[in-house]
């Protein structure tokens, strides 16, 4: 991912400097423990940088969200309610009762850097037809034969579970997902004022590792650091209206034809 001179994002280094600085290890340029090339600085950095995501993440900062398609998922072979089309790390896979009718196939799957699911919706595979928000059941996946559509999903065992169809359907996914690893000084870290609560995070994983005094300080300017991106993140959206949606709402979707 390319940083552009005027972007807010800092690199890898920015953070690797601010720890050098919190751990008294910058009388040498590049440091004299935290440097670049040493085997545990980008282990300490992404151990930090994971933190982070996960504090932010907690409170829906939208850097942690993407959007995806998975085309042409197939089509059913025959009617079963108890049949199951899943889309996972291993490809989309479809499991019948009886173990007839089973396939199984590479593609599509789910996005590498995927962790849950937020939202999903349908529309028939290869048109330019707007896409219907599908609904996830709280109870599990509807007690139906399978339609035209889809309908209906769940996130179960580290899939996305769908009764499937009885035409192919593309269907879109907002979902979490995994920021890339730090590899390299000059990578950028795409969470807008990050240093200190990294670096901070970092000092404490550092510290508590040599049984250092300072690992109980460093937590608290952590914390305290999250806790300042948490405020600004939830200030910013204060600002819109929001009306919560039904409990058994479903979001505008017309009822299964059953």
């Amino acid at each position: 991912m390319p940083i552009l001179a005027s972007s807010a994002y800092n690199v890898a280094e920015d953070v690797l400097a601010r720890l050098r600085v919190i751990l008294n290890d910058s009388e040498i340029t590049g440091g004299d423990i935290i440097t670049d090339t040493a085997p545990f600085s980008f282990d300490l950095l992404n151990a930090a940088f994971e933190r982070v995501q996960v504090e932010l993440a907690k409170v829906g900062v939208e850097t942690y969200t993407a959007e995806a398609w998975l085309l042409a998922l197939p089509t059913m072979p025959t009617l079963d309610p108890e049949a199951r089309l899943v889309v996972d790390d291993t490809g989309t896979n479809i499991f019948y009762p009886s173990g007839v009718g089973n396939t199984f196939s590479l593609t599509p799957q789910l996005p590498v850097d995927l962790i849950a699911p937020l939202k999903l919706w349908e529309r028939q595979a290869g048109t330019s037809n707007s896409a219907a928000a599908m609904i996830q059941p709280n109870g599990g996946l509807l007690k139906q034969n399978q339609q035209q559509t889809l309908v209906d999903w769940e996130w179960k065992a580290d899939g996305l579970r769908f009764r499937g169809a009885t035409q192919s359907q593309d269907v879109k996914i907002l979902y979490e997902k995994h920021l890339a690893k730090l590899a390299a000084a000059g990578d950028p870290v795409p969470i807008r004022g990050v240093v200190n609560a990294a670096a901070y995070f970092a000092a404490q994983i550092f510290a508590e590792s040599r049984g250092g005094a300072i690992a109980p300080q460093a937590k608290l300017n952590a914390t305290e650091e999250i806790f300042i991106l948490k405020q600004l993140s939830v200030r910013r959206r204060q600002r819109k209206q929001v009306r919560r949606k039904p409990y058994s709402g479903r979001g505008g979707r017309q009822s299964p034809i059953l």
